[in-house]
């Protein structure tokens, strides 16, 4: 019988790979009937940019302008879509493993704690997330839902993370850092491309994508489909897999040197399981059954540029976004109009003006199931701001960037952002700057209209988490300092320090008590009580001993201390201690002649000392974990992959209390990736 049960785990294990296989017979079959557009870049248009050429990459993020990496006064790094693809990364989260100061915890299959500078948590609300441009915040939470971004990796031209407050140019909760992933013109995505994955862990997908034009303007069309299994697990019947399908369009008119034109949508569904509901509370009971998420969505996005010049632009960008999402504990309707229009005119040789507007209106709709409520369910909420940015050129060395961002929300009110920064160039391959700003980070739903019974609500006294409509922004000022110099041909070095000072952050108090329906309520509120500080080091040094080889070493060290002025019932001083203290990273990046690529990347984070949700005050371990990738381009369309992830360790826990995170896997998965 031992036997029997290894051997059907084995075929278990083959399956998805005969499926791919079958899938690429039926390809070959079929491709001498299609008719493609044009050729799109191949296997030597994918070869990894020079040192100088990455310091050069160009930036819009910083200041909704652009600029090269090199003289930007912020802390920001760019993930390439070369850096994709070599990581073998399947999901957004993991291809930002490697960017310094960003901390990347998995806690099951299907979620992670995204964050930057600290405060990691599965919702990350001090991070703001955009795609596009299009954010992905969440008013109910303040965060990302991280299982509903399952982006085509292939057609992401970059991903630009800032680390520190974003707010000038993109407004409340970009505090601790803004990711900003910005996917490829239609006119870069043009021909066939194809691509199917199996294995252990990544059981099974399939993605593809054609481009072709139409006149002056290009489009392109793709749908993929992803499987992928469950952590490992003990005490639980639940499982945490997922199934995600997704196809969308883009087209974009830029024949005319002035003027373009972009229009893209996309829709998507998921399923995914959960090893535990995701609002629960003590002694009461929670959902029944298996725990599964059904999650569905779509947008649409047009932009409409005019850029008479290099010195002048104008910019009007509107999207629509709806999300659908029915958790065991709620479900959730989200409808989100966002209008955004921006200028930017050369005053004289030396001075630029940057100003722009943002209209934000949302409509959610939430209702909870057993113990979870929003009161009320439903609620319509309005963002409205400006920004104005001035640049100026100080001598032949010297760049001063002064800004600010003015908004009325109906959580807050009003609320100001400035930031102050300068970069001073020592050399043409070297760069100095500092920056200090204001950012803060608005209520969400839970803090504003949670209505929850705590205790039996039958009983007399209750205890009942509510919603304060007094509750007010959290604030944050940062201090940031840097360098960033091309040392020689061989070493490009990339290095900022940063201090921020926080003001009025959440903690759970008790309230007065009140009477209500013949009963005493014991109420319990958010209230700005506890302030705080973090100071921490963000290191990059890429270094290219020989051609084919570059190798990346990043380090960050963060250091917190938050000071609770009153009861603080959630424990949130306990998030000065979730961010691993020091993480280490080391990635490689090697070509075996022309047609071999063997990549590695290995990683090694310090222990978490406490988490919140576990109320004894203990963490998790440290860890470290390698990534293996190797690749064989059999020509000029075709690659064949071979990936590892998590090969140190049968399993390991990187974030979550114990009931509701799993172990993540060692897996193997191999890819066939079709280009013409």
């Amino acid at each position: 019988m031992l036997a029997l049960e290894v051997h059907c785990g084995a075929m278990a294990r083959l399956t998805p790979l005969l499926s791919v296989g079958m899938f690429w017979v039926g390809v070959m079959c079929c491709s001498p009937t299609i008719a493609f557009a044009q050729q799109v870049p191949t296997v030597p248009d994918l070869k990894r940019l020079s040192l100088e050429d990455l310091g050069n990459l160009i930036v819009t993020s910083v200041s909704k302008t652009e600029e090269p990496l090199s003289r930007v006064a912020a802390a920001v790094t760019v993930v390439t879509n070369e850096d994709i693809r070599r990581s073998g990364a399947t999901t957004v989260p993991e291809a930002l493993r490697f960017v310094p100061g960003i901390n990347v915890a998995r806690q099951t299959a299907n979620s992670w704690a995204v964050s930057s500078r600290g405060f990691s948590s599965i919702t990350s609300e001090k991070l703001l997330v955009l795609t596009d441009t299009r954010s992905l915040y969440t008013p109910l939470f303040s965060g990302v839902f991280w299982d509903m971004q399952d982006l085509l990796l292939e057609d992401v031209d970059r991903i630009e993370v800032i680390r520190g407050p974003g707010a000038v140019q993109w407004g409340s909760n970009a505090v601790n850092g803004v990711i900003n992933i910005t996917t490829k013109s239609a006119k870069d995505t043009q021909g066939a491309y194809i691509q199917s994955s199996a294995g252990t862990e990544e059981r099974f997908g399939v993605k593809a994508r054609y481009g072709g034009r139409v006149g002056t303007g290009a489009y392109r069309v793709f749908g993929q489909y992803t499987d992928r299994g469950s952590t490992f697990t003990t005490g639980t019947s639940q499982r945490d897999d997922w199934k995600l399908g997704h196809v969308g369009a883009r087209a974009d008119w830029d024949s005319d040197p002035v003027y373009s034109f972009t229009l893209q949508g996309d829709v998507y569904r998921n399923d995914t399981g959960r090893l535990a509901p995701s609002v629960s509370v003590t002694g009461r009971p929670g959902p029944a059954g298996e725990l599964r998420t059904q999650a569905a969505g779509g947008n649409v996005l047009a932009r409409w540029r005019r850029r008479p010049s290099t010195e002048s632009d104008l910019e009007v960008r509107v999207y629509y976004d709806r999300t659908h999402r029915a958790d065991p504990s709620f479900v959730d309707d989200l409808d989100t109009i966002d209008a955004d229009l921006r200028q930017r005119s050369t005053l004289s040789r030396r001075q630029e003006l940057t100003w722009g507007a943002n209209y934000r209106f949302t409509s959610n709709r939430n209702v909870g199931a057993g113990v979870f409520a929003l009161a009320p369910p439903i609620s319509h909420d309005q963002v409205v701001s400006g920004f104005l940015q001035h640049q100026i050129q100080l001598g032949n060395s010297v760049r001063l960037s002064t800004g600010t961002k003015l908004e009325h929300n109906d959580f807050s009110g009003v609320e100001i952002q400035p930031s102050v920064r300068a970069a001073w160039e020592l050399s043409p391959t070297q760069t100095i700057w500092g920056a200090v700003s204001r950012a803060v980070r608005i209520p969400t739903r839970f803090e504003r209209d949670i209505a929850i019974d705590v205790t039996n609500p039958a009983a007399n006294p209750v205890v009942r988490l509510l919603g304060n409509p007094d509750f007010d922004a959290e604030r944050m000022v940062a201090f940031e300092a840097g360098y960033r110099a091309e040392v020689s041909q061989l070493l490009l070095l990339d290095v900022a320090a940063f201090h921020n000072r926080y003001r009025g952050l959440a903690s759970l108090e008790f309230d007065t008590r009140f009477t209500s329906a013949g009963r005493t309520v014991i109420p319990i509120v958010n209230q700005n009580l506890t302030d705080g500080h973090a100071q921490g080091l963000d290191t990059k040094a890429t270094i290219a001993p020989i051609a084919p080889w570059r190798v990346s070493v990043t380090s960050s060290l963060t250091w917190m201390n938050l000071n609770p002025h009153g009861q603080d019932l959630n424990r949130g001083a306990f998030l000065e201690d979730t961010t691993p203290r020091h993480q280490l990273g080391v990635r490689s990046l090697l070509d075996l002649g022309s047609k071999m690529e063997l990549d590695a990347q290995f990683r090694h984070l310090t222990q978490i000392r406490r988490i919140p949700l576990i109320t004894n005050g203990t963490g998790l371990p440290g860890y470290a974990e390698m990534d293996l990738r190797l690749a064989w381009h059999a020509s000029r369309q075709f690659e064949a992959a071979l990936v590892g992830q998590n090969l140190l360790h049968d399993h390991h826990a990187e974030f979550g209390p114990a009931a509701a995170r799993g172990e993540i896997q060692r897996g193997v998965y191999a890819s066939i990736t079709w280009r013409r």
